[in-house]
């Protein structure tokens, strides 16, 4: 009295309910590609931990240029850019606020801090 038909209860299939051909194929070989994919990223994610650059360094970049992100976002509810008709008024008004330099000094440190912590690997294992 179970919901699952009985051909689907028994996962893997043995080799004679596996249909031949082409397209038959096709399944195993996408599987094959997303098994591969995450191998490789796991293999990047334990290389990038055991390479001795800080994970926390990356973290702070990272939290830097989200709050770019968010700053942006507040850049562009203003005062000065609500008051501007919609369009290249409304953008020239928001970035002369002052969200906008916070937004873009935000950026700048987030790029900065991201470049100190991989541009090193880079140069040095060339």
């Amino acid at each position: 009295s179970s919901d699952i038909p009985e051909a689907a209860s028994s996962f893997p299939p043995s080799p004679e309910e596996v249909p031949e051909g082409p397209l038959a194929a096709m399944p195993m070989k996408a599987v094959q590609h997303a098994v591969a994919a995450r191998d490789s990223v796991v293999a990047g994610v334990f290389s990038f931990l055991h390479s001795g650059r800080s994970g926390y360094v990356l973290i702070c970049g990272l939290l830097l240029v989200a709050l770019a992100g968010v700053m942006m976002v507040a850049t562009f509810d203003s005062r000065e850019a609500r008051a501007a008709p919609p369009g290249w008024e409304q953008f020239v008004a928001a970035s002369g606020s002052n969200q906008w330099v916070s937004a873009t000094f935000l950026l700048s440190a987030g790029a900065i801090v991201l470049s100190i912590n991989f541009l090193p690997r880079l140069e040095g294992e060339g």
